[in-house]
């Protein structure tokens, strides 16, 4: 009955709090719509006015289609509007947006009418939709009320078990401080995922610029494990090697695959590998003289380096970084024939004054001699074999000159087919006995101005060439003949411009060549021959004279036919030449005139003296530069001439002139010199425009240039 009676108690009490708490709510909430109702409307009321606003901007610009936007995207995005109308003074609909109601709408009307001084411009029509302020009310009384019934139960759960609460609060004590170890640990778990996350990117960012680096670098790389096999590979080393997938290298032997074969060919045992003792014996090797292999079985020259790859200690296998030599070793070739070059220049150069001396003597005396046998006498044959051999002697040091670069070309008119009767002599025992030579020269008279000794050296060169094509035999035959080409024809040929041109075709019937071949066959330091017996120079040099010449160069090859090279030399006018044909003996004037000659070497002092007394000079000598000042002071009233040696002891030519200029400034002087031209030019006598008479000089040369000399 004592339970009942409490119990009626707690019922009745809660009743009334319950009663009181929905009265209090039904108060609360009718004052909320009132108060939701006045501020949303003053809320569209402010909406409206700035919709006015707008619109007034675009009513003066009569720019309907933004008002008429305006409403429709307004409307669209407030879907509490149901109506939104803009109506002109004439009762056109300028723009309307009509929205859904929805099914219990409590609606409100507002208008707005825009002017402009007083003029009525648009009126703004606009229905709201209040229905959602409503909800929002009707939803705040329901929770009110489910609260004030929870709050009322609540109560009176609080009021039974009162004295079971205190119970409870050592167990929700427990609980507090479990969930605040759970967020310490989910706090310390977000921040490891955090820095794990870092970790890994700055991980993924320093393996994508390794990446970038293997696959940038022009090097080839790759890197094998301790067993030799490949376990990864950059795209150089792929390319280089003549492969092209990854998968082609990842997880094969690279020693067999690329290294298994010496230069020579011969097998090249593992066991034997430098590269492999980066991870065998832990140390690096460097080598510059071994051979990978393509995929496609031809070897390259190549420079490598390997090193160990260590992990923890311990050694996983090799880094291999190599570079393709091939152009490298190809201009060290090249750097050794130019020194070779350089050395025949130097060679030459350091002999040709002796040489070009004694050769002065040769001829000089020869050509005496010569002159002063008979016809019949049998021995004048020989004088005659003296006197070529000489010039050939003479032709021979200027070849290895101009090989050398140390001397000066001097075009002049000359018959093609001169050059070739002159050099077939010594093209005979340079081809051998089992190569027939043959010839068929034009019966016209080729002119080109050329230098004859570089046309020759052309033909020699041809033909050494022709003799390696044909080491069984066969044929050397040279043509000449003469063509005319007019603008197209001079753009086929390749020759400057159109007109006469002389050609010199050489032909034989040796083993011939490829395209490929045929397209480099003028390049400096190209040779199909093996390593000692080709330069790679002699076509090249051929191509060069012959583009000096303003001529052109051409060659016509297949496989097993042979091969001819085409020549085409600008042909000069007949009456051009014959007024430089030299003169015959008969031809040289004699004089009386007196003549200083300064000459160091006493063999071609004592040459010049005799001819030119023979032709009724008087000779005064001097044998160096300072001798040569003191003869003409004593005598300067005698001399009509002054020839000077270019090279003298104690003072030189030019020096020796310049002196006696000074004491007979209308003195007329010659130089000669046997020294390269690249000694004389520093003399600067060619370019200040000095007669210069290069040894070795023919009696029939000086007696000329003397009395040219003399009478101009």
């Amino acid at each position: 009955m004592r339970k009942f009676r409490y119990t009626g108690a707690i019922l009745a009490l809660t009743s009334v709090l319950l009663a009181f708490l929905v009265t209090g709510t039904l108060l609360v909430t009718w004052q909320q719509r009132v108060m939701l109702s006045e501020l949303q409307t003053a809320e569209l009321s402010a909406e409206v006015d700035l919709m006015a606003d707008a619109f007034y901007e675009s009513l003066l610009k009569s720019d309907y289609v933004s008002i008429r936007t305006f409403i429709e995207r307004w409307g669209s995005a407030h879907q509490e509007f149901l109506l939104i109308r803009a109506t002109a003074p004439n009762g056109y609909a300028v723009g309307e947006f009509r929205g859904t109601p929805g099914r219990h709408a409590r609606t409100i009307d507002l208008g707005k009418t825009i002017t402009q001084n007083g003029k009525h411009l648009l009126s703004l029509s606009i229905t709201v939709d209040l229905s959602r302020s409503d909800a929002v009310v009707n939803q705040l009384r329901n929770r009110l009320i489910a609260g004030s019934v929870l709050f009322t139960i609540l109560l009176g759960v609080i009021l039974w078990r009162s004295q079971r609460r205190m119970a409870l609060t050592p167990l929700e004590h427990e609980i507090e401080l479990r969930q605040r170890a759970e967020e310490a640990l989910q706090h310390a778990h977000d921040g490891l995922e955090s820095l794990v996350r870092e970790r890994t990117a700055e991980l993924v960012q320093r393996e994508e610029r390794i990446r970038l680096l293997l696959e940038s670098t022009a090097e080839g790389i790759y890197g094998v494990d301790t067993s030799g096999k490949c376990t990864f590979c950059n795209p150089s080393s792929r390319r280089m090697l003549g492969y092209v997938k990854e998968e082609d290298f990842i997880g094969r032997n690279m020693h067999e695959l690329i290294h298994h074969r010496k230069r020579d060919g011969s097998p090249y045992p593992e066991q034997d590998c430098r590269i492999y003792s980066a991870y065998r014996k832990n140390q690096g090797s460097h080598d510059d003289s071994e051979v990978f292999w393509r995929a496609d079985g031809t070897g390259f020259p190549v420079e490598y380096w390997s090193y160990p790859i260590v992990s923890k200690g311990a050694i996983v296998g090799a880094v291999v970084t190599f570079i393709d030599i091939t152009d490298r070793q190809k201009l060290e070739a090249q750097l050794i024939q130019s020194q070779k070059m350089e050395a025949i220049g130097t060679l030459a150069g350091g002999v040709a004054h002796d040489f070009n001396n004694i050769l002065t003597a040769i001829i000089g005396y020869g050509s005496i001699l010569q002159r002063k046998m008979s016809d019949a006498d049998s021995l004048k044959a020989n004088v005659v074999n003296i006197l070529e051999s000489a010039q050939r002697a003479a032709r021979l040091t200027k070849n290895l000159l101009t090989f050398g670069r140390k001397q000066t070309l001097t075009p002049v008119p000359v018959d093609l087919n001169s050059v070739v009767r002159r050099v077939e002599k010594l093209l005979l025992p340079l081809i051998g006995e089992d190569i027939e030579l043959a010839s068929e020269l034009s019966d016209a008279d080729l002119i080109v101005q050329a230098d004859a000794g570089q046309l020759e050296q052309v033909l020699m060169n041809l033909a050494t060439n022709a003799r390696d094509a044909m080491p069984q035999g066969g044929c050397f035959t040279i043509r000449t003949g003469q063509a005319v080409f007019d603008d197209e024809q001079a753009r086929i040929h390749g020759v400057p411009t159109a007109g006469p041109f002389a050609f010199l075709s050489v032909s034989d019937t040796g083993s011939g060549m490829d395209e490929a071949t045929r397209l480099k066959i003028f390049e400096p330091f190209f040779t199909t021959k093996e390593v000692g017996r080709g330069t790679g120079l002699g076509l090249a040099i051929a191509y060069g004279i012959i583009r000096q010449h303003s001529g052109t160069i051409s060659v016509y090859s297949e496989i097993g036919k042979g091969t001819t090279f085409q020549i085409y030399l600008p042909l000069l006018h007949r009456a051009a030449t014959e007024e430089q044909l030299p003169r015959s003996d008969a031809s040289v004037a004699r004089g009386t005139e007196t003549i200083l000659i300064a000459e160091d070497d006493l063999m071609v002092l004592a040459l010049l003296r005799s001819v030119l007394e023979e032709y009724g000079y008087r000779v005064l000598e001097a044998r160096d530069g300072e001798q040569a000042v003191r003869v003409f002071t004593e005598n300067r009233d005698r001399i009509q001439l002054a020839i000077f040696d270019t090279i003298m002891p104690k003072m030189n030519g030019k020096q020796a002139f310049n002196a006696i200029k000074a004491i007979q400034p209308d003195v007329k002087a010659l130089f000669m010199s046997g020294y390269t031209a690249d000694i004389v030019n520093r003399q600067g006598l060619v370019d200040q425009g000095f007669e210069l008479m290069q040894k070795p000089i023919t009696p029939q040369e000086l007696l000329a240039r003397v009395r040219k000399a003399i009478d101009t």
